[in-house]
């Protein structure tokens, strides 16, 4: 399993979780039998997504009852946050169980609590968000996305 992409997953977060989250861990690995999920939230829900959909061999599944609201701001996810879907799934990335992290959860409460848990690249000092974008030979990555009004030129070279 050491060749294996281990990707943490918050299935709590984002609209009509964690179904929506499921069908897409499901999507991409019928395409992509490289890589391992750890998904975090209630194992009872995502279970009842997940039926028998995918081998057991590419997930594992970390129960908490808790997760990040939409409506929360992010210092109140972050107080609250030890034992939430997002933060078990950043932590996973910070004690390396994980490679990386993906969330479609609360935006400010997942930089906030990923600035907590991670540390910054060498002469980065504000994190970006990415998304994929489809172009002619397949995809870019996308940073930033207008997430962040305040970059100086130095943030955005």
């Amino acid at each position: 399993m050491s060749d294996l992409i281990k990707i943490a997953v918050d299935a709590m977060g984002g609209d009509n979780s964690p179904k929506k989250i499921i069908d897409g861990i499901i999507l991409n690995n019928q395409k992509n039998k490289n890589i391992f999920y750890k998904i975090f939230g209630n194992k009872t829900d995502i279970e009842s997504c997940i039926k028998d959909k995918i081998e057991k061999k590419y997930f594992d599944i970390i129960h908490t009852e808790n997760s990040v609201k939409s409506t929360d701001s992010p210092l109140e996810a972050a107080k609250r946050g030890k034992d939430t879907s997002m933060w078990l799934a950043i932590e996973s990335v910070k004690n390396k169980e994980s490679d990386i992290i993906i969330s479609a959860g609360n935006t400010g409460a997942l930089l906030v609590i990923s600035k907590l848990n991670l540390k910054m690249i060498e002469n980065i000092d504000k994190p970006a968000l990415s998304a994929l974008w489809p172009n002619k030979k397949g995809m870019s990555v996308v940073l930033d996305l207008g997430a962040n009004i305040e970059c100086s030129s130095k943030n955005l070279i």
